[in-house]
């Protein structure tokens, strides 16, 4: 049979960039989703690409076994994918990154030998149909790249794990490479290649369709018993079991919250939101933007005066997640509550403007790749219209003097409290030392049960002493520089001052 060069070079496009996506996702989750992380990966399969490519093009000059070098390179490539997270979960013992990185290089050179290889069988060598020939093969390859992430990211990670995502895609590469074997190579070598890789496939599917996720396991940063582990296609969540101080979750494999909701314990700093109760006497409407685990959104439930509660999350997971915590799940069944999934931006921009008394926004770390989005100049002046004359907003700075300083660039009174940026239109210093402030704060009640016994009057004192807040000139001098306006293009909190 003729050798079929555009549905090899549509495979090989598939395949390679199916496996790329797959490397991307697990390599940002390995690298706590710096911004850094992408690129690496893009420059590694640039790399292996030309490598295969060169290897490939010498072969077509020297080599007349191509069919069978091309059978080779699909069932070798799909190999090294159906391995790869086996191969990764072993190196977490010691160090995963070197490893996944010449993986990468190696899975894109073998998938790319065969793009020259198909261009050199596929092209007609009629004068009147060269260009048509070879442009075919061009386009089966983008056509093949293009459908790859596509499959991958909408179809199947959104109903799987990473780790049988791998296996899926490793085993259509060993279905196509057997094909190929089948219809133009016979030998008996491949054939025996060809069953090797279908028990590895088998064993992947085997292995990876366990309930335990042992590949995100692996690359956790936390090395704790994991309780949850949540994957989407947006992004993989973990809990990390603490029976003390509440589970701690991780999204992106970075600390993102915790399920403790009692202030006396306070190990992920409720305080910083049950502060709001004191400096906003009665927030009607209150906006949360990332939900978390809930534990921010079931606090203030217990604010005086709440009568409705928009939330919008991003990723569904977080949702999942939430169930497995009775506190945080009731707060969800709240009749007040209005959920959100999506993009905060597009859902924002069909808010009406003066909307909301308060703002809290689970912002993630500074350094992390896309969160300029969330504490750019841009979009924090797009919060402030959606804020009603005397509201307020917090979010996490996580230690970044440019996200405060953007904020006094967009509100007239924003100043540091512990590591949040509390904005407003008046200064709200003032009130931490008003006795209703304590009254206040004292009532707070989430679903009908008090935070506070009156033995817990110095915790509350505590929680509003003006010791804790902080102006930008004390945050430049702490810090050493002077702070930048964080916008959508400079992105200086994810380079500049990144990691």
């Amino acid at each position: 049979m003729r050798f079929p060069a555009r549905l090899v070079s549509f495979a090989v496009g598939f395949l390679s960039l199916s496996s790329e996506t797959l490397f991307v996702r697990a390599f940002t989750f390995a690298n706590q989703s710096t911004p850094k992380s992408f690129s690496l990966v893009l420059a590694t399969y640039l790399c292996g690409i030309a490598v295969g490519a060169r290897v490939g093009a010498r072969l077509c000059a020297r080599s007349s076994q191509l069919v069978e070098t091309a059978a080779l390179a699909v069932l070798a490539g799909s190999a090294l994918i159906l391995a790869g997270p086996f191969l990764i979960t072993l190196a977490t013992m010691t160090e995963p990154r070197p490893l996944m990185i010449v993986l990468m290089l190696m899975v894109a050179a073998i998938f790319s030998i065969c793009f020259p290889v198909c261009h050199h069988l596929g092209t007609s060598l009629d004068k009147s149909n060269v260009g048509r020939s070879l442009s075919r093969v061009y386009a089966s390859n983008i056509a093949g790249s293009v459908l790859g992430p596509l499959v991958v990211n909408f179809l199947i990670l959104h109903w799987t794990t990473t780790q049988v995502a791998f296996t899926v895609v490793g085993m259509a590469g060993v279905l196509i490479a057997a094909v190929i074997i089948v219809l133009c190579a016979p030998l008996p070598m491949l054939k025996r290649g060809a069953l090797a890789c279908s028990s590895l496939g088998a064993l992947g599917v085997l292995a990876a369709g366990a309930s335990d996720n042992w590949l995100i396991k692996g690359l956790s940063t936390y090395k704790e018993e994991a309780r949850h582990i949540f994957e989407t296609r947006q992004g993989i969540i973990a809990a990390f079991k603490d029976d003390k101080a509440g589970d701690l979750i991780f999204g992106g494999n970075v600390y993102d919250g915790r399920t403790n909701t009692d202030p006396r314990i306070n190990s992920n700093g409720i305080n910083r939101i049950l502060v709001l109760s004191a400096l906003h006497k009665k927030p009607r409407r209150v906006l949360v933007l990332g939900l978390s685990v809930g534990t921010w959104s079931y606090l203030l439930t217990g604010f005086e005066g709440v009568e409705a509660i928009d939330l919008i999350e991003i990723d569904p997971g977080y949702l999942r997640l939430i169930d497995q915590y009775p506190k945080q799940a009731s707060a969800m069944k709240d009749p007040r509550m209005t959920l959100y999934v999506g993009d905060g931006r597009k859902i924002l921009r069909h808010m009406p403007e003066g909307r909301y008394d308060l703002v809290v926004m689970n912002t993630t770390w500074h350094w992390r790749a896309y969160v300029s989005l969330l504490l750019s100049k841009e979009f924090l002046t797009l919060m402030r219209s959606r804020m009603a004359p005397d509201g307020m907003i917090t979010f996490n700075t996580t230690g970044s003097p440019d996200a405060l300083k953007t904020a006094t660039e967009v509100f007239p009174h924003a100043y540091l409290y512990d590591s949040f940026v509390i904005g407003g239109f008046s200064d709200w210093r003032q009130e931490l030392q008003r006795p209703a402030a304590v009254e206040r704060m004292m009532a707070v009640a989430p679903m009908g049960k008090r935070l506070f016994a009156a033995t817990d009057l110095d915790v509350v004192k505590d929680f509003l002493s003006l010791k804790r807040v902080h102006d930008l000139a004390e945050v430049e001098a702490k810090t050493g520089r002077k702070a930048e306006v964080i916008t959508d293009r400079n992105l200086i909190t994810e380079y500049r001052y990144g990691r």
